[in-house]
């Protein structure tokens, strides 16, 4: 009776997701059932980009089989970076067993996961902690579940549920991804998403709990997705946190559709902006492979995995231009160590080749974007202009929007600008959370008088490259947008009003950016009040060295190359360029940075202006 009533409640909870009448409830049941790995390997070998990657992706796992498990150890308040690396080996080493049959990887994977299950929390105050950990022995149980004992089984099941989706049931952990009312940015793509796919993995053998924590995920997944998305795909949390907010979105989508069939996860699909923010993503790269990381993102770029699996949705060869670019700089250097790092990199394979009769997709056929032009609006609007798509291109990157947004800068009004592989003027990025609060400075508190902007090096406008009053801190919760566009073949602009971040220090100031041809433009007008008023034009600058003759300055990077610089200023001006120095011991240094100032007065009740023309 009681083996019936658990068979009752499991087809109950199957019968939620439309089209899951015919779901196979045997493993491997994530991303790839059985079989398919061996159509995937079949496919991979008739691409010699796949066969490189494939290649560097068990020659990782040899690498890994050498070290020793990953222990609980705390950075400040998170167990994160332990998390992500079990993730990236448990992964690894699953997929390298599944397409090679070598049992090492399936021992070093169980040895990872069973030491996983002797810790004694997965540190659910930090429930990104626990996601990734869930999501881990998830993929482990389910494609190792033929080779795994019982016993290793039971015990890993067991760790799922008791450290896993057990916490996240309680309401001491979960109120961040369960309980926001309107968006709960990627910590609810995150945690939503990786205790799905643990559910999934587990869904046989802990029916009741597990359909509970799907359904709410198919829920609460809707939240971020409506929230961060729309119109155009533009991500308000930057490059890096569109990485890891999507690719677990993805994992949850595509988890779902190989269990419960492709209309469970319909809805999701036309998502506005949602597949469109590949091309978000992309437009972020620069020509020198960096990336505008505005806000908490820093310029470190990885291959993505995401951009393959919207390919399987609307396919565009155009969409991956950048991805087959990285590729190639990695694989002629012979080092696949970024590639490598990025954890979820084996997904590249599954989502990008396919297991159909022949590839997916193969990078070799990726095509030259045609628009040089791109906004993308939302809670943060950026804009991005370019001259081309060549390496050696003109990129100019601009940012509106809001600070206290979730990982804000006070960066309204700054701008990323890139010739010949120089970075005249770009962002810092932001320094390594665990020594923050090793430090005990909350840096997630983002109200205006937090020790995010007042202790903090990178956070504020001074480390930016923007304009406003001197010494004046901007408005945390003042919005702007992207207010006015031009586009032509030879010539792009925008402007945006910055009033509102300045509110009681200038009646007016607006910010144009322009790309003509291969040079930027600067153009702020201000209107000041009753009292001349100190401005700082500010530019975050690679240039080690700066000639001034006038109205001209020559910038001078660390390999010799030069910008000019002609600036024109309704009133008389002063130049410095300064090293970026931290406040702190605990902040990265910023070392072979510069901070370029303009100094000028604004004049009582009158429009003052500068414009600064760069030239490479």
């Amino acid at each position: 009776m009681k083996k019936f009533a658990t068979v009752l409640v499991f087809l109950t909870a199957v019968s939620l997701f439309r089209g899951s009448a015919q779901t196979d409830t045997s493993h491997p049941r994530l991303f790839l059932r059985s079989g398919e790995d061996k159509i995937l390997l079949e496919n991979i070998s008739r691409d010699t980009t796949w066969s490189r990657m494939h290649r560097a992706i068990v020659a990782e796992c040899d690498t890994i089989c050498l070290e020793e498990p990953m222990e609980r150890i705390l950075e400040g308040p998170r167990l994160h970076a332990v998390s992500c690396e079990v993730l990236r080996r448990v992964l690894f080493l699953s997929y390298a067993y599944r397409t090679t049959g070598d049992v090492r990887y399936a021992e070093r994977a169980e040895r990872e996961m069973l030491h996983i299950c002797d810790f004694t929390d997965w540190n659910p105050s930090h429930f990104l902690d626990v996601a990734e950990m869930s999501t881990a022995l998830g993929i482990g149980y389910d494609w190792l579940y033929g080779w795994l004992s019982d016993e290793s089984k039971a015990r890993i099941v067991e760790a799922i549920i008791t450290k896993g989706l057990d916490p996240s049931e309680d309401a001491r952990y979960n109120p961040v991804f369960t309980t926001r009312p309107s968006r709960t940015c990627n910590w609810g793509q995150v945690c939503n998403g990786g205790l799905a796919v643990a559910s999934i993995a587990i869904h046989t053998e802990n029916p009741e709990q597990a359909s509970r924590i799907i359904e709410r995920s198919r829920e609460l997944m809707m939240l971020p997705m409506n929230a961060e998305y729309p119109p155009e795909g533009c991500y308000p949390e930057g490059f890096g946190y569109w990485a890891f907010g999507t690719q677990y979105n993805i994992l949850f989508i595509s988890a779902m559709e190989k269990y419960f069939g492709a209309q469970s996860v319909s809805q999701y699909k036309v998502v506005p902006g949602f597949i469109e923010s590949g091309n978000y993503s992309q437009q972020l790269i620069t020509p020198s492979l960096r990336t505008f990381g505005y806000s908490d993102n820093s310029t470190r770029i990885y291959l993505e995995p995401a951009v393959m699996w919207f390919n399987t949705v609307k396919e565009d060869p155009k969409m991956y231009f950048m991805q087959k670019r990285l590729f190639d700089k990695f694989d002629l250097t012979h080092s696949y160590v970024k590639t490598i790092k990025n954890r979820l990199i084996p997904m590249m394979l599954v989502w990008g080749v396919g297991t159909g009769d022949a590839p997916l997709v193969s990078l070799d056929r990726a095509e030259e974007p045609r628009d040089l032009f791109y906004l993308g609006q939302g809670e943060n609007d950026v804009c991005v202009m370019r001259n081309s798509w060549r390496p050696d291109a003109a990129y100019l990157g601009f940012k509106s929007g809001r600070v206290n947004n979730p990982h804000g800068h006070m960066d309204i009004g700054s701008f990323y600008y890139e010739t010949d592989g120089v970075r005249w003027s770009l962002d810092l990025g932001s320094d390594h959370y665990g020594d923050i609060a090793k430090a005990h400075i909350n840096m997630f508190n983002m109200k205006q008088d937090s020790p995010r902007w007042t202790v903090l090096t990178k956070y504020n406008n001074f480390a930016h490259s923007t304009t406003g009053p001197e010494g004046v801190y901007q408005i945390v919760d003042a919005q702007c947008h992207i207010d006015s566009i031009a586009c032509k073949r030879r010539f792009k602009s925008v402007s945006s009003d910055l009033t509102g971040v300045y509110a009681g220090k200038l009646e007016k100031l607006v910010r144009t950016v322009s790309l003509r041809g291969r040079c930027a433009e600067i153009t702020d007008i201000a209107h000041g009040t009753d009292e001349i008023l100190p401005m700082n034009w500010t530019m975050i600058t690679e240039a080690v060295s700066m000639q001034r003759r006038g109205a001209s300055l020559v910038l001078r990077s660390q390999d010799g190359r030069t910008l000019k610089m002609r600036v024109k200023c309704s009133s008389e001006f002063e130049c410095s360029l300064e090293p970026m120095r931290q406040r702190c011991d605990f902040e990265n240094p910023s070392d072979g940075i510069f901070r370029l100032t303009i100094k000028y007065n604004v004049a009582p009740g009158k429009d003052s202006r500068i414009r600064v023309r760069l030239k490479p």
